[in-house]
This record gives structure tokens, C-alpha cells and sequence, in this order.
């Protein structure tokens, strides 16, 4: 092998550790991630984690006392998903920025094939490589 093709085989091996550690730091940043929304009315304010699953619940005023049952589960569920799509939104964020392929970026499929897990875990080519079980691990 010539020394430039050692070169430039070094220099892929260095900018391939550097993205790891890029996406290993964003997976442990991403894994971490909450955020709380309030409902529009101010009656409900939910806090999710990064699994979209409710970890907290507040009623920050009195508001909820005057409300039907069906206007404060309507105010429950409009503060989680707001705050569902904070995590998701951050997330897709802190992805990005380390490197990775976020939802809706346009990729050739090559990801899809790659169990990132996996990899990030230091698995072998083969674990690396291997098919994923249908409704299974994900990326992140």
C-alpha cells in the first residue's frame, strides 16, 4: 500500500472515531432529554421524557376546578404533545448537529442497514451488519 493510500485510509479511520464519539455523546444526550409544555389554556402543564412518557403532570393554577372533564383531558393532551414535540425536536437537533441522519433527512438507506447501537457499543461487523428484528431496536 503506497503512503499516501495509508494517508488517507489513517485519515478516514480518525474522522470515523471522531463521528462515533460525536454520536455516542448525542445518543447519551438524547437518552437524557425532557421537556414540559403547557396546554394553551394554562390549566395543565405535562413533562415527558425522551420516550414520549409522561414523568410528570402539574396543574400550575386552580383553573383545572371549573373545567368538564372532557375540556381538561383535551387541555392533558395538548400539553403532551406539545411536549412531545420538544423532545422530538431537540433530539432530531442534537442528532444533526453530531453528524447523524435526523427524521425526514434524505439518506441512500445506507443507515437503515447499520444497527448504530450496535456500533456505537463497539459490536462486530456482523452484529453491525445484521438484520434488525421487525418493530425492534431503534437508532437512538
Amino acid at each position: 500500500m503506497s503512503s499516501s493510500l495509508k494517508e488517507q485510509q489513517q485519515q478516514a479511520i480518525e474522522e470515523f472515531k471522531k463521528m462515533r464519539q460525536a454520536l455516542i455523546d448525542a445518543r447519551n444526550q438524547v437518552r437524557t432529554l425532557s421537556a414540559t409544555a403547557r396546554s394553551r389554556d394554562g390549566a395543565v402543564e405535562v413533562t415527558v421524557g425522551t420516550d414520549g412518557s409522561p414523568s410528570g403532570l402539574r396543574f400550575p393554577n386552580n383553573k383545572f376546578k371549573q373545567m368538564t372533564g372532557q375540556a381538561l383531558a383535551a387541555s392533558v393532551l395538548e400539553a403532551m404533545a406539545a411536549s412531545r414535540a420538544q423532545v422530538a425536536s431537540r433530539a432530531t437537533a442534537i442528532i444533526e448537529a453530531a453528524g447523524g441522519v435526523g427524521p425526514g433527512t434524505a439518506s441512500d438507506g445506507a443507515l437503515d442497514r447499520v444497527n448504530l447501537d450496535k456500533l456505537l457499543d463497539g459490536g462486530s461487523l456482523e452484529e453491525v451488519l445484521a438484520p434488525r428484528r421487525a418493530g425492534g431496536e431503534g437508532r437512538v
